[in-house]
């Protein structure tokens, strides 16, 4: 009889960290897909923006089962994207500050080279500790 041993929690890959720093190409607000937006988001956009919460809502956002969703143009890039430059950058939602530590991307060295041909960011700056990794993909 063979006796297969599986290791309960095997070590990511990006253990010893990843570097990373946003260059602000505007790549990853093209097909990405849905961004969510928290209510408190809303109200700090709104703040940021310098508008209502109502032209945020009808300008900005979808509303959908379970909340908002910023709106994309035609080209499927974020309704929030002039040319390259966020235009929201210091009030960017969440999801927008955790890329590109996603669970997608870092499923494998394979997902995150991959989102690199995509992302000049990636594997350049600073250093990210495995700890700060995982608080980003976990909030």
């Amino acid at each position: 009889m063979v006796v297969h041993t599986i290791k309960q929690n095997p070590e990511p890959w990006y253990r010893e960290g990843l570097r990373f720093e946003c260059v602000q190409c505007g790549r990853c607000c093209r097909g990405q897909g849905i961004v969510w937006i928290s209510p408190e988001e809303c109200n700090t956009i709104a703040d940021f923006l310098g508008v209502s919460q109502d032209v945020l809502i009808r300008e900005y956002l979808l509303e959908c089962e379970h909340g908002f969703v910023l709106r994309d143009h035609l080209d499927m890039s974020c309704v929030m994207l002039q040319g390259d430059r966020c235009i929201i950058y210091p009030a960017r939602p969440l999801q927008c500050r955790s890329y590109p530590f996603w669970a997608e991307i870092l499923e494998s060295r394979e997902s995150w080279l991959s989102e690199a041909s995509r992302c000049p960011g990636i594997d350049r700056g600073r250093m990210w500790s495995f700890r700060e990794i995982r608080e980003r993909m976990l909030r």
